[in-house]
């Protein structure tokens, strides 16, 4: 007797397409149904209740829970994730529930797993005390975090960022660029813990200690950016590594200000690479992640947990280091 799994391999299709022509429930295209109902009327199949109940309450459809709005303008990243969970999604015939949140505020999630509106969930962020990640896994519902947490059990894909951002504070320091200053944001984020993280061992392999006077964290809003180039401009650092795009923008900006060049009067680098750098006349050194694929990656792999299938607990994506002017 054909199992699903015997049927998606003969006709080259998912186990969840199966099911749905089975059901008669989801998006599926009318031939495609045809197709697998005509091929177990001939072959033999017959799915077990509890198989054939599970598959009959699937929804179809993931959510992905992304930042505030005002992150969502500030941080191409988040389109660009989107997209590709989207098209991942799409291509397995799933569709997206889009959830935005403060990060503080579970509702949302847990409203979404007591009306049975979603098969699985993609977190986009993840936090040093996630509020996230206890409900979800207390619930049993398969996830997945883009991004790192400490939490114990939980599939996470993630780019390297502590590994790229280790390499390039690397060198800098190679580059004799010696008082290299830090600007970070929340140190909520488990993002930002991870680059800090890269930035501090990079220093340690050098034999060195980074000046405390040079780093500055939580810089969340534009006026705390502003204080802090302003401090370091009259400290003389060699560099300004920025944790992010937006921090990394801004710094730009104010430099460009104050009549400030870069990078004969201050070097800028970016632990984070978009499309946001290109606005300027000279192109900045920093960090380039395939965010398209780290969408995908995540996408795939939470199909795959709904499907049943084993999936590696942990996925690092690998960068490039673009060297640019901004740093010569």
């Amino acid at each position: 007797m054909k199992t699903i799994q015997d049927v998606a391999k003969e006709l080259g299709v998912s186990t969840s397409t199966v099911s749905r022509a089975i059901s008669g429930k989801g998006r599926i295209g009318k031939e495609t149904r045809e197709r697998v109902l005509k091929y177990i009327e001939e072959n033999g199949y017959y799915p077990n209740a509890a198989a054939q109940s599970l598959a009959q309450s699937k929804t179809n459809n993931i959510a992905i829970i992304l930042p505030e709005v005002d992150t969502l303008v500030e941080m191409p990243f988040f389109h660009t994730c989107m997209y590709a969970v989207e098209e991942m999604a799409q291509a397995n015939d799933y569709d997206i529930l889009v959830v935005i949140t403060s990060g503080k505020d579970p509702r949302p999630l847990e409203r979404l797993i007591l009306n049975r509106k979603v098969d699985g969930m993609i977190l986009t962020r993840t936090y040093e005390n996630d509020c996230f990640v206890p409900l979800l896994l207390e619930k049993k519902i398969p996830f997945v975090t883009i991004g790192q947490t400490e939490k114990e059990g939980v599939v996470q894909i993630d780019s390297d960022n502590a590994g790229a951002c280790m390499e390039l504070t690397s060198v800098l320091l190679s580059k004799r660029i010696g008082r290299i200053a830090y600007l970070g944001g929340s140190m909520e984020q488990m993002v930002n813990k991870c680059r800090y993280k890269g930035y501090l061992e990079a220093y340690r392999q050098f034999g060195k200690e980074p000046e405390s006077g040079l780093i500055y964290m939580n810089l969340v809003n534009k006026v705390l950016i502003g204080k802090a180039v302003e401090e370091l401009v009259k400290k003389k650092a060699d560099c300004m590594l920025c944790q992010d795009d937006f921090i990394c923008d801004e710094v730009l900006h104010i430099l460009a200000a104050e009549n400030i060049k870069v990078p004969e009067d201050m070097r800028v680098a970016s632990c984070h690479y978009s499309r946001i750098l290109d606005n300027y006349p000279i192109m900045i050194t920093s960090l380039k992640f395939d965010i398209m694929q780290l969408g995908r990656t995540a996408c795939k792999i939470l199909l795959d947990m709904i499907d049943g299938k084993e999936v590696p607990e942990k996925t690092l994506l690998d960068y490039e280091v673009i060297l640019k002017e901004s740093t010569k």
